[in-house]
């Protein structure tokens, strides 16, 4: 079962996902393939699924939890009920402070057990390394089989060099969060710095905690590594290369505020506001066909890494199969009804553009997604 909170004091259930025990960690058991979550506490409110990490003191990030978070968007994807993925810290006042530091350390022998170190010494050696990871990533995107073949054998590998598994998984993490077929938001309740920044950037929205002195960054310069979970290449497409280089570089803190006006963050909200901010522009967001939101995020994001006459090939390709779903199809009909009764009559009886938007926005010409 899946707890269920709609509002305080109010709690229901429904099947999915059980709390297993009460051991100071909030512990979940997914029933579909037996997965349990030792880091993560769901709720659903509406049409949105609020995920809360919690790895207290201060929610460090961990392989563990990327793996965790990884099988349960999994399992979201496929609920047709849920159009939103929230995701934030479940420990009071803290969101993620950073990869854990004890994990990143184990990375240098790791490299050394596998030879890595040695293999990019070697012109040849890093352009084959390169080379295989990408096309190894191209087949993960192509069969989830083989994806899920590839980081089984990585996990086998981990308890020799943790290195690899520790890297494909954020990979993929980072790449299925881009990917999901819902809307996603980046609750930021807390401190965000190195790993948080990255799993944030991955997120179509960042909203965050703006009176409480939080602060966000990207401080792995300062210890002599480089943001190696994704945002050396995220950041710059995100704010442009000049800022990504300097807040890496720099390795500096930025205010919410500051973070705002760099469009690293979408907005700030009062922390006694904050839940409800989200949840309000979550609810708007769920109103949107799912339809249309993913075939939109296909487009941006499979767009900005190609060129524009490619990228123009893959938003006529989401545009057809738009147009090939029923829902459209019959939201089309709708609002043609909608002109002849509000726009195609005399001046005196024609509506507004802002009613017609209005009559649209509540219409809910699209409540469900039937088709691929």
């Amino acid at each position: 079962m899946r707890v269920i909170q709609d509002r305080p004091g109010e709690v229901r259930k429904i099947p999915g996902i059980t709390r297993k025990g009460d051991n100071g960690l909030v512990n979940y058991n997914l029933n579909q393939g037996g997965v349990m979550y030792r880091y993560l506490k769901t709720s659903q409110v509406g049409s949105s699924i609020w995920v809360e990490i919690y790895n207290p003191p201060v929610n460090f990030l961990t392989t563990e939890i990327t793996e965790e978070l990884f099988n349960l968007i999994k399992d979201v994807e496929k609920d047709t009920s849920i159009r939103v993925f929230i995701l934030t810290g479940g420990v009071e006042d803290n969101y993620i402070m950073h990869f854990s530091i004890p994990e990143l350390a184990k990375i240098s022998p790791g490299n050394e057990k596998l030879k890595m170190n040695k293999v990019i010494k070697y012109r040849l050696g890093s352009f084959i390394l390169k080379y295989l990871t990408t096309f190894n990533n191209a087949l993960m995107d192509l069969s989830p089989w083989y994806e899920e073949f590839s980081l089984t054998q990585a996990k086998r590998l981990a308890a020799y060099s943790s290195s690899l598994f520790l890297w494909l998984q954020m990979h993929r993490l980072y790449l299925a969060i881009e990917r999901m077929n819902k809307v996603t938001i980046a609750a930021i309740n807390g401190p965000c710095n190195g790993g948080g920044t990255e799993i944030s950037a991955c997120f179509d929205f960042r909203f965050m905690i703006g009176d409480q002195e939080f602060t966000i960054g990207q401080p792995e310069c300062l210890i002599g590594i480089i943001p190696g979970g994704g945002n050396t290449q995220r950041l710059p497409r995100l704010i442009g290369r000049v800022a990504a280089l300097e807040l890496m570089l720099k390795g500096n803190q930025l205010s919410p505020e500051e973070a705002k006006r760099l469009g690293l963050i979408t907005n700030t909200f009062k922390k006694k506001d904050f839940q409800k901010k989200v949840q309000e522009f979550a609810d708007l967001m769920s109103k949107r066909p799912p339809v249309a939101i993913d075939a939109i995020k296909k487009s941006v994001n499979y767009g900005m890494d190609t060129t524009l006459r490619h990228g123009l090939s893959i938003e006529m390709e989401q545009s057809i199969r738009c147009f090939d779903t029923e829902d459209t199809k019959k939201a089309m009909k709708e609002y043609i009804k909608i002109i002849q009764d509000k726009i195609d009559v005399p001046q005196e009886r024609r509506a507004s553009q802002k009613e017609i938007l209005d009559i649209l926005e509540n219409a809910k010409l699209v409540e469900k997604f039937n088709g691929r």
